[in-house]
């Protein structure tokens, strides 16, 4: 994976090669951010030159404003998986530091080129803010790449509805459990991807086996019941599956869980503990709800898999 921690690593390796540089936080990889990745990566054929994604491992509010900073959709290896399937032939992420904090946004260019020399083009979102003080703007870079002979390309929001699509709506959309919303502003199903562990095989009991996987990411979908896809390999599956504490089984439980129900028979050999699984999920069914008696859960669980059952069948 062609994944680089500061931009002067990255640019030891492209002296001759040029670079259009597309930068941004890039959270979720989102429809806005799809159009800046296929800009930079038109604009890079054009020039004949590489298109290569410059982003942070953490938000950059994790130093501006510790404790403050908005959770993420997605970690740094992820994101820039992502990154390259979406046509970028590296991914620069280095941490935001003093250095860039307090880097004027005049000089900005020039920290660029100190980096990567061979540095053509940068194409960035129109709301991308950069410098000291955030005081640079889209126009202003606009007008200092054509000063310092770099093509910059601005790339309009991308609306759906009446707002642009950004990484702070779907993380509100996440937390209201809106998964349809979600996953229009992604532009694919939002996926959890994580190892199948052993549990107390409760949910077997009651005749609803789970695939039982520990996920806490920082922005979390609502607790609840949804509908969607498992994967493993090849093999796809629909399913029905629980997001949260488990308040019913586990009263004490702080961290949250994913279970997971296939609508159909499993194979237990190919299904078992130690495999990695992807749940994408396609409907959000009802928020997490702590019954009475095991016997209620298991008939909610039921009415649970109709719903499942007849979001199967629209998709």
């Amino acid at each position: 994976m062609e994944v680089f921690s500061t931009i002067k690593e990255f640019g030891e390796t492209q002296k001759e090669t040029p670079v259009i540089l597309s930068i941004g936080m890039f959270d979720g990889v989102h429809l806005g951010h799809q159009v800046v990745l296929q800009q930079t990566v038109e604009e890079a054929v054009r020039q004949n030159a590489s298109p290569v994604a410059f982003t942070f491992p953490e938000h950059p509010g994790s130093f501006i404003r510790p404790g403050k900073e908005p959770p993420l959709l997605m970690d740094a290896e992820y994101k820039a998986a992502t990154l390259l399937r979406r046509g970028m032939k590296a991914v620069i992420i280095r941490s935001f530091d003093a250095k860039l904090s307090n880097t004027e946004a005049k000089d900005f260019i020039p920290f660029l080129l100190d980096g990567i020399p061979s540095l053509a083009g940068i194409c960035v979102g129109q709301n991308f803010r950069f410098g000291k003080k955030r005081v640079g703007d889209s126009q202003f870079l606009l007008e200092e790449g054509k000063r310092r002979g770099i093509a910059v390309r601005i790339i309009e929001s991308k609306i759906l509805g009446e707002h642009p699509v950004s990484s702070s709506r779907i993380r509100l959309a996440l937390m209201d459990g809106n998964i349809e919303e979600v996953n229009q502003m992604l532009g694919h199903p939002y996926e959890i991807t994580g190892v199948v562990k052993s549990g107390k095989a409760l949910g077997r009991t009651i005749g609803f086996p789970t695939l039982n996987v520990d996920w806490n990411p920082q922005a979390k979908p609502a607790y609840g019941v949804y509908a969607g896809i498992v994967k493993s390999g090849e093999q796809v599956l629909f399913a029905v599956a629980n997001y949260g504490l488990r308040p019913t089984l586990e009263s004490k439980a702080l961290t949250p869980k994913l279970e997971v129900h296939a609508l159909d028979q499993l194979d237990p050999a190919k299904w078992r503990s130690g495999i990695e699984i992807c749940m994408k999920l396609l409907a959000f069914i009802r928020p997490e709800k702590k019954f009475e008696s095991l016997e209620q859960l298991k008939e909610q669980i039921a009415k649970d898999k109709r719903v499942a059952e007849e979001v199967r069948a629209l998709n």
